[in-house]
């Protein structure tokens, strides 16, 4: 991965940290139900988030590797930004 990629990745890893610390809080404060399961709700989708991220720059340096060509990688690109969303 890249150093700006693990960048992103580790600040995106420490916002999910904080939201993980809020979840504790939630849990020794006795939150109610509906708040936890907002915030568990949001830890999942920013850590889908992140796996996405990963998955992406492997296959893109993968494909960058083969040397296909620029559309053919923008197609796929294009693919993932689907399932990213």
């Amino acid at each position: 991965m890249t150093n700006d990629s693990c960048i992103t990745i580790i600040k995106h890893l420490n916002r999910i940290q904080g939201q993980i610390d809020a979840l504790k809080g939630y849990l020794e404060t006795e939150r109610p139900c509906e708040d936890v399961a907002h915030l568990t709700r949001s830890i999942l989708t920013s850590f889908a988030s992140v796996r996405a991220s990963i998955i992406e720059e492997t296959l893109t340096k993968e494909l960058q590797r083969r040397k296909l060509q620029p559309k053919e990688i923008e197609r796929l690109h294009s693919v993932l930004t689907l399932y990213k969303s």
